[in-house]
């Protein structure tokens, strides 16, 4: 006859001073240790995790004080499991030969398109993963956390912090708007020199499978992005959007439901653009988080981090300056120098440099 399977009562967790500002997912994971992380997802989809007795999803904000309720256990879901496959050797070298600055509090890292920030969803290991294997081959004791994320498609800058303390300080800093963020996009048409987009965003739709975010008059979340104008080609140009806030998909979106969506963007997109920028030499998504400007989380100080173009879409703009004759481009100031900190690694000089930036003071 088998034995039932034992499980240990439910139990109240309350959030310390260590995971003030943490997301709920990061707090599981430390006190579930041997937990994969779609199981936990799966208890916090299932409603067994509760924070304060409601209902919570992985990337609450917890706060100091609150209690989270982590379910009954058995002996197996506590013991630790042994790790899944670990990122290639080459993947880490060549994520290590794009940091862009690491001392004993943050790193910034060049994050290229295609690889995922973290594991799951089909993917064994992600950005986040290698960066651990990086710095523990180094003999670096820490902990790289993500303080905020970019999307698969996505490439340019990206912060994780190496302490507790870094990560809650650069978590909320992203979160209260207080680190200022770029991209350069390539967009369908012409939009004005500059403006601004001040549209909410709703998730919940469901399109061939994939869950969408729509712009909204009302519903979803406050969302507000600014641009200018680069560059101007013959059926497209060149844009810097400036986030004023973090949302799910918001350039894509925003752009999107100006009129003027970005190419190669497989999920909000123009078909027939996409096809038309495939001409020229577009091979993936145009969207690239080239410059970021904040404050070290331990000293204070302001500073400021670009990552280049990659010679795949230096190699598209190329392409478009040959192709159909230039209108006269927006007066622009010289890009910003990056920053090279210790234990960086250079990158090559081949690579080309990011359109020039319009320096603003911290908020």
């Amino acid at each position: 006859m088998n034995e039932p399977v034992r499980k240990t009562p439910a139990r109240q967790e309350p959030v310390d001073a260590e995971f003030d500002g943490q997301r709920l997912d990061r707090f599981l994971t430390h006190h579930i240790p041997g937990m994969p992380r779609g199981e936990i997802q799966r208890l916090m989809r299932t409603g067994q995790v509760r924070v304060n007795g409601g209902r919570a999803k992985g990337d609450r904000r917890l706060a100091l004080g609150d209690q989270v309720r982590i379910p009954p256990l058995t002996e197996a879901d506590q013991k630790p499991r042994e790790r899944g496959a670990a990122p290639p050797a080459a993947l880490v070298k060549r994520l290590a030969e794009r940091i862009i600055y690491r001392d004993g509090w943050m790193l910034v890292l060049d994050k290229p398109v295609g690889v995922p920030v973290h594991g799951g969803s089909g993917h064994e290991w992600g950005v986040v993963d290698a960066m651990r294997v990086y710095l523990d081959e180094l003999g670096v004791v820490a902990s790289p956390e993500l303080c905020h994320r970019l999307d698969k498609e996505t490439s340019g800058c990206l912060v994780f912090g190496l302490t507790p303390k870094a990560v809650r300080e650069l978590t909320r800093a992203f979160r209260d708007g207080e680190v200022e963020k770029q991209y350069l996009t390539l967009v369908q048409g012409a939009p004005k020199p500059q403006g601004r987009i001040a549209r909410n965003l709703a998730k919940g739709q469901v399109r061939g499978g994939e869950r969408m975010v729509a712009a909204s008059d009302g519903e979803g979340q406050e969302a507000a992005t600014r641009y200018a104008m680069h560059e101007r080609f013959s059926f497209c140009a060149l844009m810097e959007a400036t986030l004023e806030t973090g949302r799910t998909h918001q350039i894509r979106v925003h752009f999107q439901d100006l009129g003027h969506p970005v190419a190669g963007d497989g999920k909000y997109g123009d078909k027939s653009f996409n096809q038309q920028m495939k001409s020229v030499g577009l091979k993936r998504m145009f969207l690239h988080a080239w410059r970021l400007r904040l404050k070290h989380p331990h000293e204070g100080r302001w500073m400021e981090f670009t990552a280049p173009l990659d010679d795949g879409l230096q190699s598209v703009l190329t392409a478009l300056r040959d192709s159909a004759p230039k209108s006269s481009r927006p007066r622009q100031t010289q890009p910003a120098q990056r920053v090279q900190g210790k234990g960086a690694q250079p990158r090559s000089e081949r690579r080309g440099g990011a359109p020039s930036a319009r320096r603003r003071g911290g908020k």
